[in-house]
């Protein structure tokens, strides 16, 4: 990807990121797609655990 794309991607993650969490202090949950592309509601608590252990594994890229 070129740089460009790289902090376009990056700006979008932080504002998912920023709405996952605001969702998660206030309790909501969030809509997601399954393995099978279907809609899935989820606790945005649970979400947000995920990626910030996501964010912590050593040489996992997301």
């Amino acid at each position: 990807m070129s740089k460009e794309m790289d902090q376009a991607v990056a700006a979008m993650q932080l504002a998912v990121d920023e709405e996952l969490e605001r969702k998660a202090k206030l309790g909501y949950k969030a809509v997601v797609a399954d393995k099978h592309g279907k809609a899935k509601v989820v606790s945005a608590r649970y979400l947000l655990r995920k990626r910030r252990a996501a964010l912590k594994a050593p040489g996992r890229k997301v």
